[in-house]
């Protein structure tokens, strides 16, 4: 069964009311496929709205919240060092990457630019 990690802005489009992301977000969870990074909690969290913050803590407490460890920091490091050759990739993005890499997650985003790497599959709702 494939399993989503989505970025920050899936969830933030789906606050916003975006339908399509909304779609991808319902049926993941239903479907139990959601993995969500403390990278996309904290970007979230720090933006979102008291009952936005609340509905999101739910969902964490039902799915797997993936941590940043040391292999994510040395898989993050060379996307980092892979990007500054061409365009530069956010650090952030280089761990979320590299969390959806070493767990063999779908990275979920609407920022396809973000992630260029190629040992990773990436797809937009």
């Amino acid at each position: 069964m494939t399993k989503y990690l989505p970025d920050t802005n899936i969830f933030i489009r789906t606050a916003t009311g975006d339908e399509s992301e909304s779609h991808f977000l319902r049926t993941a969870i239903e479907k139990k496929q959601l993995v969500i990074s403390v990278i996309v909690a904290g970007e979230f969290l720090a933006k979102a709205a008291p009952d936005e913050g609340q509905q999101f803590n739910k969902l964490l407490a039902q799915f797997k919240t993936l941590d940043i460890d040391i292999e994510v920091a040395r898989q993050a490091s060379l996307y980092r060092k892979e990007s500054l050759k061409s365009t530069r990739v956010a650090i952030m993005d280089c761990f979320l990457a590299a969390q959806a890499k070493l767990n063999h997650l779908t990275l979920v985003t609407n920022n396809r630019a973000d992630f260029p790497m190629k040992d990773i599959k990436v797809i937009s709702p």
